[in-house]
């Protein structure tokens, strides 16, 4: 009886170390799982993470360069305005080139918004398109002669095509919007936004 008594315990006691060995085995696996979905699931979240951030960096550049080419519209317009000959004598024409600067203005205004990095150029040439729509400096733009009329008409032209040029700087590594893994150059160019502002310097020093 007695040594049937020993047998029934350590039957029993195998038995816990049997169920012993099996939980620490099924907690050991379990574990291993459980580090390997945090793992994924950390990577799935940074990657995530980042091509949120690129997608809207992205778009801000795209959101930029519309307002570039907006700017370069308004200035085109202006450009041409300004070298007619009617420009002298039309009231229209007037009212219609100084309706263009303030496009222009608002288009400046909206590239500052989404450019504050570069706020001390754009605001150069926001600066002298303001200076430029004063209504005081009318009769001087009416009395200049064409030759200086011109050049300041050109430099408009100039100074619009320059703004899209250096927020469309990455287009010439990508030929369209870029990719997520993108990795060249952003907007804007520096050199060429730089030389913009210094055609908008000139501008506004050719003014009283």
């Amino acid at each position: 009886m007695v040594r049937f008594s020993v047998d029934v315990v350590r039957s029993m006691q195998s038995e816990v170390q049997v169920k012993s060995s099996r939980l620490d085995r099924t907690f050991s696996i379990s574990l291993k799982q459980l580090i390997a979905l945090i793992i994924i699931v950390v990577v799935v979240s940074s990657v995530g993470f980042w091509a949120v951030q690129r997608v809207d960096v992205y778009s801000r550049w795209s959101s930029q360069i519309e307002k570039a080419q907006s700017l370069r519209t308004h200035l085109d317009r202006a450009y041409i305005l300004l070298n007619s000959s009617s420009f002298l004598t039309d009231n229209t024409t007037q009212d219609w080139f100084y309706s263009e600067v303030h496009y222009a203005i608002h288009s400046v205004s909206d590239l500052l918004e989404l450019d504050g990095g570069d706020s001390y150029q754009i605001g150069k040439i926001d600066n002298m398109l303001f200076h430029l729509r004063d209504p005081t400096k009318k009769s001087y733009l009416v009395e200049l002669n064409s030759t200086d009329r011109n050049a300041i008409a050109r430099a408009l032209h100039d100074i619009g095509w320059k703004v899209v040029a250096a927020y469309g700087n990455y287009i010439s590594y990508t030929s369209s919007n870029p990719p997520l893994w993108y990795s060249g150059p952003s907007p804007p160019d520096e050199t060429i936004l730089e030389e913009a502002v210094e055609l908008a310097i000139d501008i506004k020093e050719k003014l009283p």
